[in-house]
């Protein structure tokens, strides 16, 4: 069981190497949330925002900051899930190419194969499909947490989406809180988040069973005894600490507040920034 560090001295260094999809890692093990093992043995739980660890060579979303992540040892990596114009699950976070690309197009108005030309603005890699995203995390037994940027309401595309989960074998792996009712329905080897009945009821004080689902959002929002509720339900804890939910003058001390009472708290782990990945011992 991994410890928290709560010291800023230490800090891991990020080295961009080169990868091919085919790299294969035999020293870790993907976490499988149906073994309560196997949580235990990734605690505290990682999951690394933006699509993996973002460096001045790694854009969000590409496939080296998803390789990064690997690397380092997070346990999971946030995947943004756009649609193409012809219904390809595709990794990016905008909807637009502007920002991360330099182009004027949306991801919607482009085909995957054309996508899959278009370089990031920095790095070396260009726009991947899910499906080689996935590739990568099987071989590199990193889990998968969805964010779903489009596509919420489409059974087929949804549908494709959870082929591809079960066909890289992730579907203990792959957890998502973009739970529109259809992705519920969809998405049938992914767990989502409660839903707001089921936390009504878990704070009620019902007895319930959330053994298929994560707790996931900002600390603030964890109300005083929802933690105990929670592990009484079986329920994964996973909040998150993101650069941009605290003031920029003091993010660091503040996330390192929070890691440390809501670890204490028994929270499994944490979505966060790769710049509070030196919180945490690997």
């Amino acid at each position: 069981m991994r410890a928290v560090l709560i010291v800023f001295s230490l800090w891991i260094p990020i080295l961009c190497a080169s990868w091919t999809a085919a790299d294969t890692n035999t020293d870790r093990f993907l976490i499988d949330f149906r073994d309560a093992q196997s949580i235990e043995q990734h605690r505290p739980i990682l999951a690394a925002h933006r699509g993996g660890v973002v460096t001045e060579k790694s854009s969000e979303c590409s496939l080296t900051a998803i390789r990064l992540a690997a690397k380092l040892g997070y346990d999971l990596v946030e995947v943004d899930v756009q649609r193409s114009r012809d219904g390809v699950p595709i990794v990016f976070h905008d909807n637009t190419l502007d920002k991360a690309c330099g182009r004027e197009e949306s991801v919607s108005e482009l085909n995957a194969t054309d996508l899959e030309q278009i370089h990031y603005l920095k790095g070396d890699d260009k726009i991947a499909r899910l499906e080689t995203a996935l590739t990568i995390c099987r071989d590199l037994k990193i889990g998968v947490m969805l964010d779903l940027k489009a596509g919420r309401e489409s059974r087929d595309f949804l549908e494709s989406i959870d082929a591809l989960i079960v066909r890289f074998k992730l579907e203990n792996a792959s957890i998502s809180f973009s739970g529109s009712d259809q992705a519920r329905m969809h998405l049938k080897h992914v767990r989502f988040t409660p839903t707001d009945d089921e936390m009504r009821r878990l704070r009620a004080g019902e007895s319930i069973d959330l053994s298929n689902r994560f707790w996931f959002g900002l600390p603030s929002r964890l109300l005083d005894d929802d933690i105990t509720k929670l592990h009484k339900a079986r329920a994964l804890i996973i909040p998150a600490i993101n650069t941009f939910r605290y003031p920029a003058d003091k993010h660091k001390e503040l996330a390192r507040r929070d890691v440390e009472r809501l670890t204490k708290a028994g929270v499994h782990g944490f979505q966060i920034d790769s710049v509070y990945f030196d919180l945490f011992t690997k």
